[in-house]
């Protein structure tokens, strides 16, 4: 169940109702009293995950089969705490079968039919995953693969929507977790598992953010804006939840993993291309996304780029990667699972391509220079 514009310190001590329960939760949040917030309104919990980190791998996740199983898990923080407690409750419920946990990630093989997770309580900080509506966790490898945790009873029970948790969030964040939402909405409208209620939900979701992202970045602290914003990324969550990803997100994972670029502007940066590329295959489809953005059909391609340029979004990729990054990869932008969701074949030149072009499309990307001293720095 959804919890609409709640206070968290109310909503999450009334789901608890008194059982035992785990707390997970990142060093930011910690650092800024959250633990001894939501302890203090909810109880003490059974124990305290308070270090997850940004893109959670294996390796992590696995030493959470330490923590002391509870009636139910919380998880206060953005997509990556969000993945760790789903990767802890899965872990939970196959008591602590970590050979059966790889094979699920690496193998694909299914999680077993008698698999019980406890209840998860999502409070997202963050306007862009919806992993608080999904059934999936991101948990990536120690060799920076992307593996997919997934499973129909990892849906959260609950998701409360606090919006006054998302005001402390910096540009960057805000920008990427937008734009991730975005992402989710458009890649479920050029998806091959489509449906007519995914694409209304993508709809509703684009032109949401089309209409507070920017009031979200020039006001931080403007609360409405930050309550849509929070709504549109638990709708296209379910928009996404739906169909799953396709090519814009299959070209993302390199930047993520090795760059260290957030996957909310590594999955963006190429929309418009992507756009362009898929619309030459069946122009029809794309109404769900123009009715959102308030244009024609024939203009999405570049109604976005002139949005992501006022947004300065190759500012912040020209951070991460420059050209020379992308010919470095040569044609390893393909992740088949999203590919093969994708409205339009795709091959891992034609992705190459895409990326190099979008690059080159970003109005003020500063690639090269920029690219370098955020890795040297990161």
């Amino acid at each position: 169940m959804v919890h609409l514009d709640r206070d968290y310190l109310e909503a999450v001590p009334a789901l608890i109702g008194g059982r035992e329960w785990v707390l997970v939760t990142s060093t930011g949040w910690a650092s800024r009293g959250a633990i001894k917030a939501i302890t203090g309104a909810a109880g003490a919990p059974v124990a305290v995950v308070g270090d997850v980190p940004e893109n959670p791998t294996i390796s992590y996740v696995e030493k959470l089969t330490s923590v002391k199983p509870a009636d139910l898990v919380v998880a206060l923080g953005g997509g990556s705490v969000m993945d760790a407690a789903k990767g802890l409750t899965a872990l939970q419920a196959l008591g602590g079968d970590i050979p059966r946990f790889e094979a699920h990630l690496r193998d694909g093989e299914p999680l077993p039919e008698n698999l019980r997770p406890p209840p998860l309580i999502c409070v997202p900080t963050t306007s862009g995953t919806g992993s608080e509506v999904t059934r999936w966790a991101t948990i990536w490898g120690d060799e920076k693969v992307k593996f997919s945790l997934t499973d129909p009873r990892l849906y959260p029970s609950d998701a409360v929507l606090d919006p006054s948790l998302c005001l402390s969030k910096p540009r960057e964040l805000t920008l990427s977790g937008g734009l991730d939402a975005l992402s989710h909405a458009m890649e479920a409208v050029w998806n091959n598992n489509h449906t007519p209620e995914s694409d209304r939900l993508a709809t509703t979701a684009i032109g949401s953010i089309r209409r507070h992202l920017s009031a979200a970045l020039e006001r931080p602290d403007d609360i409405e804006a930050r309550r849509e914003m929070q709504v549109a990324a638990t709708i296209a969550g379910f928009a996404m939840g739906t169909t799953q990803t396709a090519l814009a997100h299959s070209i993302s994972y390199p930047f993520t993993a090795l760059f260290g670029m957030p996957h909310g502007l590594a999955c963006s940066f190429t929309l418009p291309a992507v756009a362009e590329y898929n619309m030459a295959e069946d122009e029809s489809r794309f109404g769900a996304i123009a009715e959102g953005l308030g244009c024609e059909i024939a203009d999405i391609p570049a109604v976005l780029s002139a949005w992501f340029d006022e947004m300065k979004l190759g500012t912040a990729v020209g951070h991460y990667i420059s050209a020379a990054d992308i010919d470095g990869l040569g044609e390893n932008l393909i992740t088949r699972a999203r590919a093969a969701n994708n409205l339009r074949a795709v091959d891992g030149a034609t992705a190459k391509d895409i990326a190099k072009r979008s690059l080159g499309d970003l109005s003020g990307s500063g690639a090269g220079s920029g690219a370098e001293t955020a890795k040297a720095a990161s």
